[in-house]
């Protein structure tokens, strides 16, 4: 057993402390298990599913529900810094040195001379000073080397985009790439409605029509896996309240009953308005 008492804290820099004190409390050996065997790579895992809890408790503004979130996300990223730490492959004071030198770096609009007047401009001051003065220019044969191969498709396809877009490589209007998007659909109907229908092909048609919905949730600037996350959690709550009426009105929940279930979900939807 660990003797150590919680403290409210007065400040920032105490509230840090001890949360990195209980941070190492739990991964030594008189600590727990299982804090012990967690990697980097099982908490930044942890990171992903915390963010998305925040997301949630954002789009429902549920303030209390931010302030746990947020305190979950914190405390993977000092998990993270600690197990750096604690394998010497850099201290938890030099990664926050090194983040702090570089928001100063890639502002010189606010710390320094250079000017700014809009987002676009300081998008594109980012850009320059990481390739002029950071030196992260993609491989010469891979023109999308910056993007981590460990994003998840929708993900990649969203930063494969944005990397094009900043070449000048991009739908002049909006409506270019509603049209592109038509396209796609035509051709995933036009390949799964083939005398010879080819099932690879039907893929390849479907991956090209999610590509472009991509893309257009992009030049509308809104996060397709943000976009994504709410309709899924949309479904998720008007098919529980159909199962619900289901039951109440004792209609199987099967395809036999499928007229039902639709009329269900037209009053759901109502209801929701």
């Amino acid at each position: 057993m660990i003797d150590y008492t919680y403290k409210q804290t007065a400040d920032l820099s105490e509230a840090l402390m001890q949360l990195y004190t209980i941070v190492t409390l739990l991964r030594s050996k008189e600590g727990c298990p299982w804090d012990r065997e967690q990697d980097n790579k099982s908490v930044a895992t942890s990171l992903l599913d915390e963010t998305y809890e925040y997301l949630d408790a954002v789009i429902a503004n549920d303030k209390a529900g931010q302030k746990e979130e947020i305190g979950d996300v914190a405390l993977n990223v000092m998990m993270l810094l600690e197990i750096h730490h604690e394998h010497d492959d850099f201290s938890i004071v030099e990664a926050i040195d090194d983040v702090c030198r570089k928001l100063i770096r890639r502002h010189p609009h606010v710390f320094g001379d250079s000017e700014a007047r809009n987002s676009s401009e300081v998008l594109d001051l980012w850009n320059k000073i990481k390739v002029e003065v950071e030196g992260k220019t993609p491989l010469q044969d891979d023109f999308f080397s910056r993007v981590p191969s460990s994003l998840p498709p929708l993900e990649m396809a969203n930063e494969i985009q944005k990397k094009i877009r900043k070449v000048g490589f991009d739908w002049p209007d909006k409506q270019g790439v509603i049209d592109k998007v038509c396209e796609e659909l035509d051709e995933v109907i036009e390949a799964d409605t083939a005398l010879d229908r080819n099932q690879d092909e039907v893929e390849m048609e479907i991956g090209d029509l999610l590509f472009s919905v991509i893309n257009l949730a992009r030049y509308l600037k809104i996060s397709p896996s943000v976009a994504l996350h709410r309709s899924n959690m949309k479904m998720k709550k008007r098919f529980n309240a159909l199962s619900k009426i289901c039951k109440e009105r004792e209609i199987p929940l099967d395809s036999d009953h499928f007229r039902q279930m639709d009329s269900i979900w037209d009053e759901v939807k109502k209801e929701e308005e």
